[in-house]
C-alpha cells in the first residue's frame, strides 16, 4: 500500500512482560524488526527505540529479558530494559516508557503480537497524513487465522458479564448486543474508520497527544486501562481502526485465563463504570 508521507519520524515501542514466554516474545520482536526495516527502507522511519519492561515476579523474568536485550541489541537503534519496579500493572508499566520518550510516535505492544512486514509503514504514513489521529488500532487475527475484533464500542454490563463468564444462555440471549460491541457490523472494514475503544495489545499513539492526557491511568492495574486511554485521548484527537495495519495476536480473553483474571476484569470494569457513568 503506497501512501505518501511527510518527513521521516522517530518511533519508540514499549513491551511489558510479567510471566515471560521467551519464544513468543522473540517471535514478536523478529516481526517488529522486519516491520521497522521495511519502514526505514521506505524513508519513513529514521530511528527506533525499544523499551523492554520487566513487571515480572522474580529474577528469572529479568534474566530472560536481559538475554533477549543482548540478542536484539544490533536490531534497534536503542534498546532499554527497565526493571526493579515490581509489577506495576500493564498501563503503569507502559507509562515508564511513554512518559519519558521524545519520539514522534509510541507503540504500545503486547509481547504476543506479530506484525505484518508493512504494518509500521502503513500505520506511520497514515498518521503522518492524518494529523488529527491520536491513536491508531490494527486489524487482527488469532493464531489460527480466526478474526479478532479488537475495536470495541462502549460496553454494557450484560455484554461484559457474558464475555467474562461465557455463559451459553446469556451469550445467546444478547448476541446482537455482543456483536455490536465488537463492531461486527463494520469490521472487516474496507477503509479506516473511527472507533470508540481500542485494544491495548497494539496502540500506535501520537506521543504529544498521549502525553497531553497523561498516558495510562495508574488506577487500572489490568484490564480497561486501554478503554480508559481511548476515551481520554479521544478528547484531543481521533481514535481510528485501520484495516490494512495487520497483526496476529496470540492473547486470549479473561474468561480463558482463570478465575483470577475474571475477578481482575470485573474489578476494573467497576472502576471504569464509576469513573465514566456513575459520577
Amino acid at each position: 500500500m503506497d501512501i505518501p508521507a511527510r518527513s521521516p519520524v522517530r518511533l519508540s515501542i514499549s513491551c511489558v512482560s510479567y510471566a515471560l514466554d521467551a519464544p513468543v516474545l522473540i517471535a514478536t520482536l523478529e516481526s517488529l524488526v522486519q516491520a521497522c526495516v521495511f519502514a526505514k527502507q521506505s524513508g519513513l522511519l529514521t530511528e527506533v527505540q525499544l523499551f523492554l519492561i520487566d513487571n515480572g515476579p522474580d529474577q528469572n523474568n529479568k534474566n530472560a529479558l536481559q538475554e533477549i536485550q543482548e540478542a536484539f541489541a544490533r536490531q534497534f537503534d536503542h534498546i532499554t530494559l527497565l526493571s526493579g519496579h515490581g509489577n506495576l500493572g500493564y498501563g503503569r508499566g507502559n507509562n515508564l516508557a511513554l512518559l519519558q520518550t521524545n519520539c514522534d510516535y509510541h507503540l504500545v505492544l503486547n509481547p504476543d503480537v506479530l506484525l505484518a512486514r508493512d504494518n509500521l509503514h502503513i500505520a506511520l504514513a497514515y498518521m503522518q497524513q492524518q494529523t488529527d489521529v491520536a491513536l491508531l488500532a490494527p486489524d487482527g487475527v488469532g493464531e489460527q487465522g480466526e478474526r479478532q475484533f479488537l475495536a470495541k464500542r462502549h460496553p454494557s454490563f450484560l455484554v461484559l458479564l457474558a464475555r467474562a463468564t461465557r455463559h451459553p444462555w446469556l451469550c445467546k440471549k444478547i448476541k446482537t448486543q455482543m456483536d455490536a460491541y465488537e463492531y461486527r457490523d463494520l469490521i472487516p472494514a474496507v477503509q479506516p474508520l473511527d472507533i470508540e475503544l481500542a485494544s491495548g495489545c497494539y496502540m500506535l499513539l501520537r506521543t504529544p497527544m498521549a502525553r497531553q492526557v497523561g498516558g495510562f491511568d495508574p488506577a487500572f492495574f489490568m484490564y480497561f486501562e486501554d478503554f480508559d486511554l481511548s476515551r481520554r485521548i479521544a478528547r484531543v484527537g481521533r481514535v481510528r481502526h485501520h484495516p490494512a495495519v495487520k497483526i496476529i495476536h496470540f492473547g486470549g480473553e479473561a474468561a480463558k485465563k482463570g478465575g483470577g483474571h475474571t475477578r481482575l476484569f470485573l474489578t476494573s470494569y467497576i472502576k471504569f463504570l464509576i469513573k465514566y457513568f456513575l459520577k
